[in-house]
């Protein structure tokens, strides 16, 4: 007999963003944002450091040559605000991103009680968390953030694949998952704080201990040539090393693949063009793109591994 849990539709999707608490890319936030929630209907949340509202780079969203040119488009700013002013809006609980990552029931209506760093992420009812990215210094503490390189080391492993085969529509080609299983998603430096997590060195299976929780992961990031591209058109403005978020570092990519196993085949840094791009790991539920350019497909493919995923 059918039971009523059976009869009933599934919940509503709902993807965690994971933000930076000021300095953000807004197209890689917005564009996400409203594809989920607008073309699926499905629910997005989010979480800072310290539980504040989320500020997006300045530079990006103010009016002038620069933004026209490499800031943000006018219908990214216009949803930003309407994101900003929407039922979630950018304001998260006093807790932060390790509490709204780590136990998460309606963490938007009530708050929970706090729960350790070390505590798994398996009965976490986020179907994705997403992690944007941005070349603002004021990033560099969401790169660097223990907390949520525990939360992340804790999360991935409910991100594994039931079969590590995918079709070409993003369908597991050996059937149905056995159990729900979650995504992970993140573009351009957003994928810098799954570079920086790494697994404890005591970790249960000694194939990953010590290192990122991307080593045995095919990922994107932004390509040298871009952020190269970028930085150079900055200097119009004399803007310094603004697009270099490290002074002594011009190369976002060499962050990334210095944690891969086999850098040669698991970095993929797309076409030599500014046409739409991303990566899905065929062993993960994990999505990646490089740019703000590829916000938009990397929503779409999102949505796709959270299907499958469920």
């Amino acid at each position: 007999s059918l039971s009523v849990a059976s009869l009933l539709p599934p919940p509503i999707p709902r993807i965690l963003f994971v933000l930076s608490s000021q300095g953000h890319d807004p197209t890689e936030v917005v564009a996400v944002w409203s594809y989920l929630t607008k073309e699926e209907g499905w629910n997005v949340h989010f979480a800072t450091e310290a539980g504040e509202p989320a500020k997006a780079d300045a530079k990006l969203m103010e009016r002038g040559l620069f933004r026209t040119v490499l800031g943000a488009k006018n219908s990214i700013v216009e949803g930003w605000y309407e994101m900003a002013g929407s039922r979630e809006g950018l304001a998260v609980n006093k807790g932060g991103w390790i509490l709204q990552i780590m136990v998460i029931h309606h963490w938007h209506l009530t708050p929970q009680p706090a729960c350790h760093a070390e505590k798994l992420i398996c009965e976490l009812c986020e179907d994705a968390i997403y992690l944007p990215g941005g070349h603002d210094k004021s990033m560099i503490p969401y790169f660097f953030s223990k907390p949520l390189h525990v939360g992340l080391v804790n999360y991935i492993p409910s991100c594994v694949r039931r079969t590590s085969s995918i079709t070409s529509d993003g369908q597991n080609s050996t059937g149905p998952i056995a159990k729900p299983q979650h995504v992970m998603a993140a573009i351009c430096r957003g994928v810098l704080p799954l570079a920086f997590s790494q697994y404890p060195a005591d970790y249960p299976d000694p194939t990953h201990a010590g290192k990122s929780v991307l080593h045995n992961l095919e990922t994107s990031t932004l390509p040298m040539w871009m952020e190269s591209v970028a930085w150079g058109v900055s200097q119009v403005w004399r803007m310094g090393e603004y697009y270099r978020t490290y002074e002594f570092i011009a190369d976002i990519r060499w962050q990334v693949k210095k944690v891969l196993d086999d850098p040669v085949n698991q970095y993929k840094g797309g076409p030599l063009g500014s046409g739409s791009f991303t990566h899905t790991d065929p062993t993960y539920h994990y999505i990646s793109a490089r740019y703000p350019g590829d916000a938009k497909d990397l929503a779409i493919g999102i949505a796709k591994e959270i299907r499958v995923a469920r």
